[in-house]
């Protein structure tokens, strides 16, 4: 089972509140110029057999994730975990339009689950995404390198702790732990 979902992120944060000595207004740096965005999009993985959880993700710079993009990252996730693909995403546009359900049709080892609209709190990866936002809000990037760097840098870390994965995937009700035989 493979929960996914996009999200991008800013060189610039966005405007938060913050102290100042009374009578000074507090001045924050900021970046001149345009803002830049870093595109990354999330599979968070668990094996039904197992209950193992694994993150897998892909970070864009110089355009965005769409559905001309996904079905390549699909193709690399794919050939990671070696096996039949349960895809559980929501219904954005970019994932059930007329040109990503060719792309998903086209392949045999993955079944497409969509989740309801307007419900971010049935998605783990929401979770995934907003833990990411936190570390990313209070940061002033001099390039999108350096966003880029970042993001990979914190996804790698959270990768390696599986309790925090778990976690993700309990955030939605959810018990990561191997499906019961049939057999």
């Amino acid at each position: 089972m493979v929960f996914a979902d996009e999200c991008g992120a800013s060189t610039s944060p966005p405007t938060r509140r913050t102290w100042g000595r009374r009578g000074r207004t507090p001045l924050v740096a900021a970046r001149r110029g345009r803002r830049e965005r870093a595109n990354t999009v999330g599979w968070l993985c668990v094996h039904p057999a197992t209950g193992a959880v694994k993150l897998f993700h892909a970070v864009r710079t110089r355009s965005s994730i769409t559905a001309a993009v996904l079905p390549a990252l699909l193709d690399r996730l794919h050939r990671a975990l070696q096996g039949p693909v349960v895809l559980i995403w929501d219904n954005h546009a970019s994932h059930s339009g007329k040109k990503m359900t060719a792309q998903i049709t086209a392949r045999d080892w993955v079944r497409v689950v969509f989740l309801p609209r307007y419900a971010p709190e049935l998605n783990p990866v929401e979770t995934l995404r907003a833990h990411l936002k936190r570390v990313l809000r209070s940061c002033l990037f001099r390039s999108l390198e350096d966003l880029e760097q970042v993001i990979n840098a914190h996804l790698r870390l959270v990768r390696k702790r599986t309790d925090l994965l778990r976690g993700f995937i309990e955030s939605v009700g959810l018990e990561p732990s191997p499906f019961p035989s049939t057999a």
